[in-house]
């Protein structure tokens, strides 16, 4: 079965991903099955996407109920589902307004807009965006943009104007950047895509703190870190600041696609009606999703279990650090990565973990990527280790 779906999706789909010789039927819990019955131990997530892994009795129930009932319905009518999840963001958050998309791409192509329209309607000449290298914050031609790794952006010159990249943890680099055109700046509190790159606690918040002093916006990407990804709701937390404009996606809706603009003070109110719009976003089933996902994370007992099964993975992970070519181990919640010197390739690492069981992802840097889903159990926590072990001590370098 394998080969004949390889074989159509070589034929028919357009040659955009490296895929793993892998298909996929059904999960449960933190566990994915394949065609031939094969059981996985999930650290992947769909990449950090599937917060409550598979199978979950209250999301499939959720989804299964609205599908029922009413799927889409366009944002030309009010829908309850989408009244509630809008509510439930701002209410428990320090945002002001929320605009709903289907992807963290679309969360941010929207903030960049807003941005944009929030000087423009102050008739301030403001509009360059200072971002980050080695950034990634999407691949529509605006996020590519931003997205500081020309390896994404090179072939789709030319891009869109006024965005300076400066060095990412180089507080001294970003200062320099900004100047009378400046309007904003938009960072990702952990870089997911380059390594799992966590930045010093100072160098953010310094940024934020010069973001106030030059009159200008402060916004994160928490498409991978928010929802809980790294025991709070918001990764901006750990730094103690408050961010004028974040994005989320991934985790939001537990794999239903789904996006999110969130905005406090003006900025929030600066589109107007005809400045943005989405057909599909917000929907009823992406927002019934989503109320079940928040359901479980705006819950502190819910987020101080991931911090503590991230804090066990962490704990586990450190005693890979005897191998010599183990770099570095880091990343906050379960959000972690496991740097490798390039003697060991990150992708012989994972396909040697997925022939014993186990998913996980790679990431810049040369990277292991481990973003599981919020109810891995630390049983499932102590086999990665154990495999881990197994195939690091059979490398011999």
């Amino acid at each position: 079965m394998l080969n004949k779906i390889k074989s159509s999706e070589n034929n028919c789909y357009m040659p955009c991903f490296s895929r793993l010789n892998l298909c996929i039927t059904h999960g449960e819990g933190a566990v994915l099955y394949d065609t031939n019955g094969k059981d996985y131990i999930d650290f992947l997530a769909g990449i950090a996407t599937n917060s409550l892994g598979y199978n979950h009795p209250k999301l499939t129930a959720a989804i299964a109920s609205q599908a029922s009932k009413l799927i889409h319905i366009s944002n030309l009518v009010y829908n309850e589902p989408q009244s509630k999840l809008v509510d439930t963001l701002i209410t428990n958050t320090i945002f002001d307004r929320v605009f709903l998309s289907n992807s963290g791409a679309e969360a941010n192509e929207c903030a960049v807009k807003l941005i944009r329209k929030y000087f423009y309607a102050r008739h301030e000449e403001r509009y360059k965006i200072i971002t980050a290298t080695g950034s990634f914050h999407g691949r529509t031609m605006a996020t590519l943009t931003l997205t500081g790794q020309p390896k994404y952006s090179k072939p789709f010159a030319p891009y869109l104007p006024a965005v300076e990249y400066v060095p990412y943890n180089d507080f001294g680099a970003l200062k320099a950047a900004v100047d009378d055109n400046t309007a904003a700046i938009i960072l990702e509190p952990i870089q997911g895509e380059s390594g799992v790159i966590v930045p010093n606690y100072q160098y953010m918040v310094d940024a934020y703190a010069l973001s106030r002093r030059a009159g200008i916006l402060f916004g994160l990407d928490e498409i991978q870190t928010g929802i809980g990804r790294t025991g709070r709701m918001f990764a901006f937390e750990h730094y103690g600041i408050t961010p004028d404009i974040v994005t989320l996606a991934k985790g939001l809706a537990g794999g239903v696609p789904i996006g999110a603009t969130l905005a406090r003070g003006p900025v929030a109110t600066a589109f107007e009606p005809g400045d943005h719009g989405s057909t599909f976003g917000g929907n009823p089933l992406a927002s019934s999703a989503a109320n079940v996902v928040l359901d479980y994370v705006l819950d502190s007992n819910f987020l101080s279990e991931i911090t503590a099964k991230g804090e066990h993975l962490r704990n586990r992970l450190r005693a890979l650090k005897k191998y010599e070519w183990v770099k570095d181990i880091r990343g906050m919640g379960l959000m972690l990565g496991i740097e490798l010197d390039p003697t060991v390739k990150n992708t012989e690492i994972q396909s040697r973990l997925m022939g014993h069981g186990i998913l996980v992802g790679t990431a810049g840097n040369n990277t292991v990527r481990l973003v599981p889903p919020y109810v891995i159990t630390t049983a499932q926590i102590d086999r990665l280790y154990e495999v881990l072990e197994s195939t690091f001590a059979s490398i011999n370098i």
